[in-house]
């Protein structure tokens, strides 16, 4: 079973953090937009292949903020020596119905799912993602490690 996002930072499996941002998102017209430009700025160093995967991550995070979480209220990103965290805030306490294996197909075989897409592109970008409550509602985060630090 791979490590849970709590475990990869907190244990240090993904080395010192080496910078960090919130962006707020709440009210925005276009969040997923304002997102991908921050994490265009921000991770400048890693290769264009890692930064599609965690753009398109971030978007699918905050389109379900958006969808199921009450919108979206900020997106974290943590720099570490190899990789990269990012967790978007938001105000829903829905924790519990967020599927522990989400999969791109319905309960018929050979039919594509009308909803859990998102999170099954997440769940296939990311090395681990997670959900934390907060005092006013939770964050789910995504782990992307560097290519070649695992």
């Amino acid at each position: 079973m791979p490590p849970t996002t709590a475990e990869l930072v907190h244990d240090q499996s993904l080395g010192n953090l080496l910078d960090h941002c919130d962006v707020e998102l709440a009210g925005l017209p276009a969040p997923q937009r304002t997102a991908r430009v921050a994490l265009t700025s921000f991770l400048d160093d890693v290769d264009e292949g890692q930064l599609d995967d965690a753009k398109l991550v971030a978007s699918e995070l905050i389109a379900n903020a958006v969808k199921h979480g009450r919108g979206a209220v900020l997106i974290r990103i943590e720099v570490y020596e190899l990789g990269t965290a990012l967790g978007v805030v938001d105000l829903g306490h829905d924790t519990g119905v967020l599927p522990s294996n989400p999969r791109n197909s319905s309960v018929e075989p050979d039919t594509a799912a009308t909803c859990g897409r998102g999170l099954f592109i997440v769940q296939n970008l990311a090395n681990t993602w997670s959900v934390e409550e907060t005092a006013n509602g939770k964050i789910v985060i995504a782990v992307l490690t560097r290519e070649g630090s695992r």
